[in-house]
């Protein structure tokens, strides 16, 4: 028809706006695990008597593919039983934060933890363990499964 915008147009636009919408959610997520992380680092999160909250830093690596990279996380105790935990991850030129719960109880100095958290929609599970040394872990996902590892990162 005369005058009238192809569909495509639109489309291409909304797609566009959407594209954007994701970098600047990503970059948002990024600068705020940095703030984090920073904090951390400068030791306002060890104030943990079990020293497990803070910085930590390591590897995460795929067992059903060679994907694997940098790892970092800060953890907050929440309770005896739970801490939060924000992980950032890195492949490749690429990176990504998410945010979860390691609920669960101590045996002789170590915190033994397991769960399910939803990224995207997918179920991923873990289960591991950290003391004031070394956090280790397990995940499993429908489409990925390997280990994570990480150490203690030292206060500024």
């Amino acid at each position: 028809m005369a005058g009238s915008r192809p569909l495509g147009g639109w489309v291409g636009r909304g797609a566009w706006w959407g594209v954007m919408a994701s970098l600047a959610m990503a970059a948002a997520g990024c600068r705020s695990f940095e703030k984090d992380w920073d904090l951390a680092r400068q030791g306002s999160a060890t104030t943990d008597p079990l020293r497990v909250a803070g910085a930590w830093t390591g590897t995460w690596q795929n067992t059903n593919n060679t994907h694997g990279g940098p790892l970092r996380a800060v953890l907050w105790r929440v309770d005896d039983h739970e801490y939060r935990a924000r992980f950032h991850a890195g492949w490749g030129r690429r990176s990504g934060s998410f945010r979860t719960r390691l609920k669960g109880s101590w045996t002789n100095g170590v915190f033994v933890f397991s769960g399910t958290r939803r990224v995207l929609g997918v179920p991923i599970r873990t289960a591991g363990q950290v003391d004031g040394t070394r956090l280790e872990s397990g995940y499993d996902s429908p489409f990925d499964r390997g280990t994570f590892t990480l150490g203690r990162q030292a206060a500024d």
